[in-house]
């Protein structure tokens, strides 16, 4: 079905390529599992065999790529042939319900109208999302826009499909519906699939082979049932262990009382008392859809309190008092979930000094951190942004957003789409700041990193604070429903 025959490609600005030499193949019928560290080649490869590299995303590019057989010019030709579902499932959104999403790419290859409406039935069903017809994308949990993106593709019917971290992101009660969605789909069809993932644990049962793709090349070819497949799925699995920093406050800078917010009669927080003392750090939990993000924009001044009030570094807030966010930036740092959302400039140094240069405090210090980055990194200050791998990316909006030295750094899904080493790199520097003296926030689905590194924990459930306090004080009851177990 796939065949790629010494596939290299190199993007714009970058001395080294992202795919070197690469030959692989995928027979009809196989479901693939394509693994590999982050900024391995892995999703590079994959939007090369989609075209879109280097037609939509600049980039040499030598090489063969033949599906089914016929080696292919333009994406538009691909696209009724091989279809990819992108790590952020809105990005592919066009539409604004779900039934209008999944008929959207057979309006476009001009189906009959019978046959459009039988191809949407046929794609919802077969991820087990037909009851989510008449729904409006906005109001889909993460692992509901998932089964969505799935679908869309699907209702084209390609011969391959390619889900690029579908699991990225997602609480564990998400994680299993697309993974039920996956399981679904491979039951009722004869699509081969290729997915690219960092967690394989979720998909390697239904796997009948295992790619590992390091540094741009093809490392394991292991078929499942020998040896090596064994082998394989034992080096993609790691079982992360973290080391808690040490010292915290008594004091708390972060103080929140009957804080709550409607959008359109849907409670989204209700009711959140919370008290966050000076130099912890707070794991912020919860399923996709809690009110994390939301909880997270109030303490940066980025959503106004509708009513209750809050208390953050000296900065009192309620629906009569307002505190703009720039005044709260001072002393609040945000790193957004996707990292692509807060670069503002063309070089990593420019990035890294951007809030310094906002708020006028100290360069040398920023400077410093420009330093220690490209030492840690092994790269130049001058490199645009967006010529870095996503974990790099997510590096850099860390030491960007605390470049000013805010007193509190709050972190939104800074694990999303990241492997284990990634991982251990960002935990690293978050444990750097937390030495320095500041207070943490971080919005992780990661009940390792929660309960090993992180000082206290608060978990939401559908806009409430159902357990706060010393994770070892949570309950276990609440750690399994945290899995997509019972609640208790």
């Amino acid at each position: 079905m796939l065949e790629i025959r010494k596939l290299s490609v190199r993007y714009r600005g970058r001395s080294k390529p992202a795919v070197s030499d690469l030959s692989l193949n995928v027979n009809r019928g196989e479901f693939v599992l394509l693994a590999g560290p982050s900024a391995s080649g892995k999703s590079t490869a994959m939007q090369a065999v989609c075209g879109f590299i280097p037609h939509m995303t600049p980039a040499e590019c030598t090489g063969t790529i033949l599906l089914d057989g016929v080696e292919h010019g333009s994406p538009e030709a691909i696209a009724g042939i091989a279809c990819m579902v992108q790590q952020d499932p809105e990005t592919q959104f066009c539409t604004e319900t779900v039934e209008e999403e999944v008929a959207f790419g057979p309006e476009n290859f001009r189906f009959a109208q019978a046959k459009i409406r039988d191809s949407v039935s046929h794609a919802l069903r077969s991820v087990n999302a037909d009851h989510l017809m008449e729904r409006k994308l906005s109001t889909l949990s993460g692992g509901e826009k998932q089964k969505v993106a799935i679908a869309s593709m699907l209702a084209v019917e390609p011969k391959l499909l390619i889900l690029d971290e579908p699991t990225a992101s997602l609480d564990p009660r998400s994680v299993g519906q697309v993974v039920g969605a996956v399981r679904a789909m491979k039951a009722r069809s004869d699509i081969t699939v290729v997915i690219v993932e960092h967690r394989v644990r979720d998909f390697i049962d239904m796997a009948d082979r295992l790619l590992v793709i390091e540094e741009g090349v093809l490392t394991r070819d292991a078929i499942k049932g020998g040896e090596e497949f064994a082998a394989a799925q034992n080096s993609a699995m790691v079982h992360p262990s973290y080391h808690r920093p040490t010292g915290e406050g008594t004091s708390p800078i972060i103080t929140i009382r009957d804080l709550s917010l409607e959008i359109d009669g849907w409670p989204i927080l209700d009711d959140v008392n919370l008290d966050i003392t000076e130099n912890s750090v707070v794991a912020l939990m919860g399923e996709n859809g809690s009110g994390k993000t939301t909880l997270l924009r109030h303490m940066t001044g980025l959503q106004m309190i509708q009513r209750g009030e809050m208390n953050i570094c000296g900065h009192r807030m309620s629906p009569d008092r307002v505190v703009d966010a720039w005044t709260l930036g001072r002393d609040v740092g945000l790193v957004f979930q996707n990292p692509n959302h807060q670069m503002f400039e063309d070089t990593v140094e420019k990035e890294i000094l951007f809030a310094t240069h906002n708020f006028q405090t100290s360069e040398q210090k920023a400077l410093l951190a420009v330093t220690g980055f490209e030492e840690r990194e092994g790269l130049k200050r001058f490199v645009h942004p967006h010529c870095l791998s996503f974990g790099q990316k997510r590096r850099v909006n860390i030491v960007s957003a605390y470049s000013h030295e805010p007193r509190v750094l709050l972190l939104d899904e800074p694990f999303a789409g990241q492997d284990q080493g990634n991982v251990d790199r960002i935990v690293s520097l978050v444990a750097d700041i937390h030495r320095s003296g500041k207070t943490l926030v971080i919005v992780t689905h990661d009940e390792d990193f929660a309960r090993q590194f992180c000082t206290d924990a608060v978990v939401l459930y559908e806009g409430r604070v159902v357990a706060s306090g010393p994770t070892e004080s949570i309950p276990e009851g609440v750690w399994r429903s945290l899995r997509g177990g019972d609640r208790g």
